[in-house]
């Protein structure tokens, strides 16, 4: 069966691949993801510029895969990019560790039959398992770099050990340079694949030199070095060179004669080296030359940012600004190995002294507020960026995972916790990791050089990045994509434990065939196969359609033409896919509320169009553009009014020339757009004569003298001068995810529209969330779609799930409405049409969602629904009750505990002890703050389900839900015992 290996490896690669390929198929995401997919999508399709600093040839990719396909298929055509290069790296990864094998073995005819077993077996689990790890998988079925960016690493660790094996031949440096060149391409999709070059380093050292303590320090100082030849010297420094020759030549020296400058010297370089026989600077220039060739990807950015796509980020269309978007200037700087850091004395930045490797650098006031709770640089290293921000990741890719909630923890299947009815909870029983120590272990006793070889490529994209990215605390998502890399080289270790188990057979089991098939059954059966069992539910996107449908939904709930203000990527990225890709409501203005802080976003709006949109009315010039972005604007909290000219919009809405006029869509009002004036559905008369609000402003702290400071940021300056300058006449909406602080308190003008708040010149004062119109509202809705998202096949991950609490709230706002003005019938029928298209058992458990929902079934008059949901929520809030109360009395013993050794301390005037425990207690009292916080919410919802129940009658449920609150709280918190005490504490919530 194995005497023929090229042909058996062969085959078992190609299975590798298409069973990867196929459940990677099977779950692959039809269309636009949240966060940066929709965007890589958009960008690639269109050949646009995406955010800093860029991914130029995943955009040729994606172009390539697209360019033929309809508009409803473009997405699923990007998609299937990752899909094939993650299938593609599971077969690296199969054919790297049988490489491996055959460092320390030799050539496979030379083997044992039960040696081919072990060495075939072990790199097929080791790349299966790899395939089905939460990370990997995760990343292979949507439009992102990470996939692409992991098969260019798999591909040049193989191509490193094929050089390994072929460099005592003749032309042998054909491989390396060749990696030269994957690296080159490499950095038009992601930086990550850079740190293989670390790998390579090690394989090329250990061929050609033995192990010594100067040759090996030298060689590592050289890897360095070529590293920061290629980054940041090449990637960042170059362009900056260039601009530095073009000033100093007053122009004479272009970017392009630049190019062709360093393109000729290169070559004469290579000619030089080549004639005179220098092999080894020859080779240097032949790889940096291949380096430079891939990076010219680049210019892609240049050439399109120039045409001014609609999505065109930074505009880096100059060489400055092209210089400012590879540094990833608009981020700003992260500190590394010195800068100020946080005072734990002072509790604030200390900007006096510098620190050695300053990692609690972030001046954001909530930031600061965590970095309190961790005694050193030292300690929110290890504690924060290394265990939960890498070994959390770790631990969820190989031993398993506790939810899809964020900063949820690990846990391994053999004990229980609170997050065991979470879709994404994944019980591994240390299975893989174990397998995978073992394996590496058994690797450095067989060939400790490739196995050294291994670890510095699992520590450079794993550590390696912790130490670089000096994360802040409070990510908005988990970051685990960015380590994938690490889990790809640890897998390698988990083929190796395969491998090293079968070695045990042949030693201790007469190497019995028998044995060693049973053992790689189970080990397939522990491994790859119970990682893809748990991982499959909430990694199957096949399903998943509510990143477009809920852009859709969004641009559905303006009116035409308008401007829609919106929060951030997720808010953004699926509104530019549907508008770029699909061709949606191409009228609306997006308005990234993020982006609309820097300079170059400002100027796009008020100077380009975009599709059918017009440049927005934008009066600020470039100059105090540059002021605004550069400096901070302090703000005294004043009266805010806006006039509103009614005879200048009675005559804009009379006639669509004169609207298209007013606007000032000139001299050829004759382009197919405003088709009618744009009015707000009410009449002229009946809006205000001015809007006008009273705005305070950001919170800036307290000044010198003690008063409170307010400031603005740039978005909102720019959102003032556009309605200032908008004189009413295009529709404005804030999306109603933008938080309250955007919206510029201007919520007594806002009129809900569906997903959006329209700014209407008629205030309402009682209107918190905005005043509704229920037959512009409902409007809205129907024009909504809702793929599947009433599929129990279909998973939701906590993003997800809580949108669609969002929309809940849409549709009970729109029932309250009409329940207000006396057409019960009318609330009941919006509440069935919205758990019939976002039922309650799909989407997982919402509480606060579906008790709302429940007392809106109430109100309606729906007794039987508002009972249902009601003891759904019960049996959910009574569970929390009882875990929170439990952790409360924990907590209580620790502090009291900490009290003791405390008050032990201050006797014995044991400083270092005191200081410690303060700190410990400072954070038992902050868990105890969130235990509080989540008892609180329990007991306040179980106060509303216990209204429901007094409202259909069911007094005794009502009053045995008190009784059982009080047993599990022992009467320390209580609920209301009968229906008048009830309705008084309800009362106090304010939701009718």
């Amino acid at each position: 069966m194995f005497s023929n290996h090229r042909a058996t490896n062969r085959t078992l690669a190609l299975f590798a691949f298409l069973a990867s390929l196929i459940l990677y198929l099977l779950t692959m995401a039809p269309t636009a993801s949240f966060w940066d997919a929709g965007e890589f999508i958009a960008v690639a399709h269109e050949l646009q510029v995406n955010h800093p600093p860029g991914a130029p040839f995943y955009s040729l990719l994606g172009r390539l895969f697209s360019m033929f396909m309809p508009a409803g298929y473009v997405a699923a055509s990007i998609n299937f990019i990752s899909v094939l290069s993650s299938a593609l790296t599971v077969m690296l990864l199969y054919l790297v560790i049988v490489r491996l094998v055959r460092e320390w073995k030799g050539a496979p005819e030379q083997m044992l039959d039960i040696e081919k077993i072990g060495m075939y077996g072990g790199a097929l689990l080791g790349a299966f398992t790899f395939a089905v790890t939460d990370t990997f998988w995760f990343n292979a079925v949507e439009a992102e770099v990470y996939a692409v960016s992991m098969f260019f690493t798999a591909l040049v660790v193989w191509l490193a050990l094929v050089w390994a094996e072929n460099h005592d031949e003749p032309y042998n440096e054909r491989w390396l340079i060749l990696i030269a060149y994957l690296f080159g391409l490499a950095l038009g999709v992601h930086l990550l694949n850079l740190l293989a070059l670390f790998f390579v380093a090690l394989i090329i050292y250990f061929k050609k030199k033995e192990f010594g303590l100067t040759s090996f320090t030298l060689s590592a100082a050289i890897a360095s070095a070529a590293f920061l030849v290629i980054y940041p010297f090449t990637v960042q420094s170059l362009p900056s060179i260039m601009e530095g020759v073009t000033h100093a030549s007053y122009g004479l020296i272009g970017p392009i004669f630049f190019m062709i400058l360093v393109a000729l010297i290169l070559g004469v370089g290579i000619y030089y080296t080549h004639k005179h026989n220098h092999r080894m600077a020859n080779i240097a220039l032949l790889s940096y030359a291949m380096i430079i060739i891939g990076y010219s990807s680049y210019a892609l950015i240049f050439i399109r940012s120039a045409a001014d796509p609609p999505i065109d980020e930074n505009d880096p269309e100059t060489v400055e600004a092209f210089i400012s978007y590879l540094e990833r200037e608009q981020y700003g700087n992260t500190p590394l190995l010195t800068g100020n850091t946080f005072d734990n004395e002072q509790g604030t930045i200390n900007r006096e002294q510098e620190a050695f490797f300053p990692r609690r650098y972030s001046t954001n006031p909530q930031h600061m507020r965590e970095y309190a709770r961790y005694s050193s640089d030292l300690d929110f290293f290890l504690s924060y960026q290394l265990d939960h921000m890498y070994i959390r990741y770790f631990a969820w890719n190989f031993i398993g995972r506790d939810a899809d909630i964020q900063d949820a923890g690990w846990q391994s299947g053999f004990t229980e916790t609170e997050h065991e009815d979470n879709p994404a909870h994944n019980s591994y029983f240390y299975i893989p990791f174990l397998l995978g120590l073992f394996g590496m272990i058994f690797h450095f006793q067989l060939d400790w050089k490739r196995a050294l070889s291994v670890l510095v490529l699992f520590l450079m994209t794993g550590v390696a990045i912790i130490v670089f990215l000096n994360q802040t605390p409070m990510e908005p998502r988990e970051r685990d994509y960015a380590y994938v890399g690490s889990f790809f080289a640890f897998s390698i270790w988990i083929g190796m434990g395969g491998i090293g188990l079968i070695e045990l057979v042949k030693e201790h089991l007469k190497s019995s065939k028998l044995a060693a098939y049973g053992i790689l059954g189970l080990l397939f059966c522990a491994s790859p196969l119970l990682m893809g069992v748990q991982n499959f539910n909430d990694h199957d996107r096949s399903e998943r359609y509510v990143a477009p449908d809920y852009a859709y939904n969004l641009l559905q709930s303006t009116a035409p033409n308008s401007i829609l203000f919106t929060n951030g990527d997720n808010d953004t990225f699926p509104l530019w896919y549907l508008q770029e890709v699909e061709d949606v409501r191409t009228d609306v203005r997006i308005v990234n509320l993020s982006l609309l802080n820097t300079d170059w976003y400002i100027k796009q709006l008020r100077d380009q169009w975009s599709h059918e949109s017009p440049p927005l009315p934008i009066s600020f010039t470039d100059e105090e553009i540059e002021q605004m972005t550069s400096n901070l604007s302090m703000h005294q909290p004043d009266t805010i009014s806006i006039p509103v000219d009614k005879e200048l919009l009675r005559q804009a809405f009379s006639d669509t020339k004169k609207y298209k006029e007013t606007i000032g869509v000139t001299p050829d009002t004759s382009l197919e757009i405003y088709t009618q004036g744009i009015d707000f559905g009410i009449p002229v008369d009946s809006l205000d004569d001015e809007v006008s609000w009273y705005y305070e402003g950001r919170s800036a702290g307290q000044g010198p003298q003690g008063n409170t400071r307010h400031y603005t940021q740039v978005q909102d300056e720019v959102i003032l001068n556009i309605l200032r300058n908008n004189k009413w006449l295009r529709p404005v909406y804030f999306a109603n995810t933008v938080s309250s602080q955007s919206q510029l308190n201007l919520q007594p003008y806002f009129r809900f529209e569906g997903k959006a708040f329209r700014i209407v010149p008629q205030r309402h004062d009682d209107a918190g969330y905005g005043w509704i119109d229920p037959s512009i509202h409902a409007k809205r809705l129907e024009n909504f779609r809702f793929r599947e998202w009433n599929n129990p096949d279909a998973y939701f991950d906590e993003n997800i799930r809580r949108m669609l609490g969002n929309y809940r709230f849409s549709i009970t706002e729109l029932a309250s409405k009409y329940r207000e003005i006396g057409k019960p019938d009318s609330a009941r029928y919006w509440l069935n049409w919205g758990e019939e298209r976002i039922p309650f058992n799909v989407t997982g458990n919402n509480v606060n969602s579906i008790t709302l929902y429940a007392y809106s079934y109430a109100s309606a008059g729906d007794d039987s629904s508002a009972v249902d949901l009601a003891q759904k929520a019960e049996e959910t809030l009574m569970t929390d009750l009882r875990e929170n109360m439990s952790k409360f009395d924990e907590i209580q013993q620790q502090l009291s505990a900490a009290e003791a050794e405390l008050e032990a301390a201050r006797e014995n005037a044991d400083i270092g002890k005191r200081q410690e425990l303060e700190s410990r207690m400072q954070q038992i009292s902050s868990q105890r703050q969130r235990v509080t916080q989540d008892v609180s919410f329990a007991i306040s919802h179980l106060t509303i389900v216990q209204r429901i129940y007094f409202m259909a009658d069911l007094d005794d449920r009502a009053t045995e839900l008190a009784e059982e609150v009080d047993s599990i709280t022992t009467a320390r918190i209580s609920l209301p015992s009968t229906r008048e005490e009830n309705k008084q504490q309800f009362d106090q919530f304010q939701l009718d």
